[in-house]
């Protein structure tokens, strides 16, 4: 009697015997080149491991994220205080002047050097000073919160030049280090409105004197040199006023002067 196969020993006598070979082996047993003795094989490719670089593919603590949110923060906010304190001389000049000859009127200027401010903080004090009474233009109020923000930041160092000593420390603007550059005709009548707004905080209404000397039937103003010289470059505790006003605002604010 003849015995009948089982189909599964048909189905495997039908197989090649490299279907064995390469079979992948189950958990738990010993792969075939540690049997042979030989080196493992190369794993295909869909197998490696990608090589990592630097910090991808790492698990980090919460405390670690944490610590490096921070170091992150500190660096940026270290490169926007060297970004902010840099001020370009003419800028510096011209808030420099802003504060003596606006601040300067009602405290000193000590109060606003020891001062270490965050830009939000300097933002509300000269929107105050400017409700108070500081004639102070939107341009000008602006200038000055560009150099208060930039020089008196929280990180600003403990020591730093008087107003003063910027004011000597910065070149007046090319141009302005001469009297006049040629005769100029001055405009009594524009000049009533410059020397309101610039001298009148100082010299009094009417320029009959103030905080600074009377102005109204001042030698000074026969002597064209003497005057342009103070007014460009500054005298006593007066500063130079040469990057705020132009020649012809100089000369229209004489022109005026005369005329009381």
């Amino acid at each position: 009697m003849r015995m009948v196969q089982k189909p599964s020993s048909v189905v495997l006598a039908s197989l090649k015997p490299s279907t064995y070979t390469n079979r992948t082996p189950r958990a738990g047993t010993l792969p075939a080149h540690r049997l042979a003795g030989v080196s493992k094989p190369d794993a295909p490719y869909s197998s490696r491991r990608a090589p990592r670089c630097g910090l991808v593919g790492r698990t980090f603590s919460p405390f670690t994220i944490v610590l490096l949110v921070i170091l992150g923060g500190v660096v940026a906010t270290a490169a926007q205080e060297d970004e902010r304190a840099t001020v370009e001389p003419t800028l510096a000049r011209r808030a420099a002047t802003l504060i003596l000859a606006r601040c300067a009127v009602c405290h000193t200027t000590d109060l606003i050097v020891q001062q270490r401010l965050p830009e939000d903080r300097w933002t509300a004090t000269v929107e105050k000073m400017v409700h108070w009474g500081a004639d102070l233009t939107k341009d000008e109020a602006a200038v000055l919160l560009q150099y208060l923000t930039a020089r008196y930041h929280p990180g600003a160092p403990d020591h730093l030049p008087s107003i003063e000593n910027e004011l000597a420390m910065t070149e007046p603007l090319r141009g302005q280090t001469t009297a006049t550059d040629g005769p100029l005709t001055g405009l009594a009548a524009r000049g009533a409105g410059l020397y309101a707004h610039n001298c009148q905080a100082c010299h009094g209404e009417g320029a009959v004197g103030g905080v600074g000397p009377k102005l109204a039937r001042n030698t000074i103003l026969k002597n064209d040199g003497v005057f342009w010289e103070t007014v460009l470059h500054g005298r006593g505790p007066m500063p130079a006023w040469g990057s705020v006003l132009s020649h012809q605002d100089i000369a229209d604010i004489h022109a005026w002067l005369a005329t009381r």
